[in-house]
């Protein structure tokens, strides 16, 4: 009998991405994903912006929410967060709000997908547990640094959410504000200041927080 080669077995291909090697960078399509606007962005557009092909942005990212975590991580990565060595931790609740603050107006829509995208704050655990042993460092136990940080971290994320409503264009090409200020009557008990479009009152938020916690420590 007259031995047989075995079967060939056909090649194969892993993984789903094929064709040429992109021409442009994940840098190039996370950055035009901020340029965007994080909150915003669909691949279309984001193909558009750098010259290719939507196809072509698949081939560096299986989905809008990979490269909306890719944007997530570049923020995180470029900013300066507190690096522990606060003088008190009274000191490291307002570094870690003005940060967050900072972070929101570097990179407009991050607001929104902080409160909206599941994960998000995965790209700050780091940043996160470095705050929690600095402040255990002041007597707080680790539940108690939790709530402080997720209490200022909710509260700078919101008042810059609402205050981003505020300064965007509407349909008419006003404002928010501007809308507001045209719609304001006399007796209104909020009459529109200038301060709406700035801060808010985050910076009286905080001291409120802040003086609470010097009270009160809650757990979570």
């Amino acid at each position: 009998m007259t031995p047989t080669s075995p079967a060939r077995r056909p090649v194969r291909r892993i993984g789903r991405k094929t064709g040429p090697k992109p021409s442009f960078t994940v840098d190039d399509v996370v950055d035009a994903a901020l340029e965007i606007g994080i909150a915003r962005f669909t691949l279309a557009q984001v193909a558009k912006r750098i010259g290719v092909s939507t196809s072509a942005v698949y081939r560096l990212f299986d989905s809008r929410d990979d490269l909306v975590h890719a944007c997530l991580a570049r923020g995180a990565a470029s900013m300066e967060w507190p690096n522990g060595n606060s003088e008190s931790w009274q000191e490291v609740l307002r570094e870690w709000a003005e940060s967050s603050w900072e972070a929101c107006e570097r990179y407009p829509g991050l607001d929104e997908v902080l409160f909206t995208f599941p994960g998000a704050f995965r790209h700050v655990q780091g940043v996160a547990r470095s705050l929690i042993e600095s402040l255990r460092g002041f007597g707080f136990t680790e539940p108690q640094a939790l709530f402080a940080l997720d209490f200022i971290g909710d509260t700078v994320i919101s008042t810059h959410l609402s205050i981003s409503a505020l300064r965007n264009q509407g349909e008419d090409g006003r404002t928010g504000f501007e809308q507001v200020v045209a719609a304001a009557r006399e007796d209104d008990a909020f009459k529109p200041q200038e301060s709406w479009i700035g801060r808010g009152f985050l910076d009286a938020k905080l001291d409120f927080i802040i003086a609470g916690l010097e009270e009160r420590r809650p757990e979570v």
